[in-house]
């Protein structure tokens, strides 16, 4: 990893009166930090002015089950930066309660275990410090149901606790919809 540098801080430090070869100095000092600033921004996909944005709406889902197993295949071609994150979410409902949120990582394809039960999907999409995205069902606006299969009857989904900063229950938070999640309203301590 490259050393963190900012030109001329001894000079600018050691200087007792106001000059113009300060004034330079300081400028390039500046200059650096913004510099680094941004390259902070663009390698964690972040907004040094004010909360990051989420992605653009997916494009679309299609979900194909048999023998238990869902597969999940996201199509979306809008302009991404490098980092984001795909979630599926499943239930028994369409209105999504009790969901199980499965996280893809980058990857636009998960298989799911479901046995031969019968869930609703959806997909969306964050950066790792953004809202996510909107939630796209497999169906569009009234969620088509897909049958598991097979002959096992898959496990007996558990509560579903959310995701991230989320709260329990939630379907669609990613990485979670605050910075931080503390009950004293005060962010936690990094150790």
């Amino acid at each position: 990893m490259s050393q963190f540098t900012v030109r001329n801080l001894t000079e600018i430090r050691a200087a007792k009166e106001w000059t113009p070869d300060l004034a330079g100095k300081m400028y390039e000092a500046f200059q650096d930090l913004l510099t680094h600033q941004a390259n902070i921004a663009s390698q964690t996909t972040s907004n040094p002015k004010g909360p990051s944005q989420p992605p653009p709406s997916i494009n679309g889902v299609q979900v194909s089950a048999q023998n238990g197993f869902a597969h999940v295949a996201i199509t979306d071609n809008n302009e991404v930066f490098r980092g984001i994150r795909y979630y599926a979410v499943h239930s028994a409902s369409n209105q999504f309660s009790n969901p199980q949120i499965v996280p893809m990582g980058d990857s636009r394809n998960v298989t799911i275990p479901i046995g031969n039960q019968t869930r609703h999907f959806a997909v969306y999409s964050s950066y790792l410090n953004s809202p996510p995205s909107p939630m796209i069902m497999h169906g569009g606006a009234t969620p088509i149901p897909v049958s598991g299969g097979g002959s096992d009857a898959g496990p007996a989904f558990l509560d579903g606790q959310g995701s991230g900063t989320g709260a329990k229950g939630i379907a669609h938070s990613g990485p979670g919809p605050i910075p931080f999640r503390s009950s004293t309203g005060a962010p936690p301590t990094r150790g």
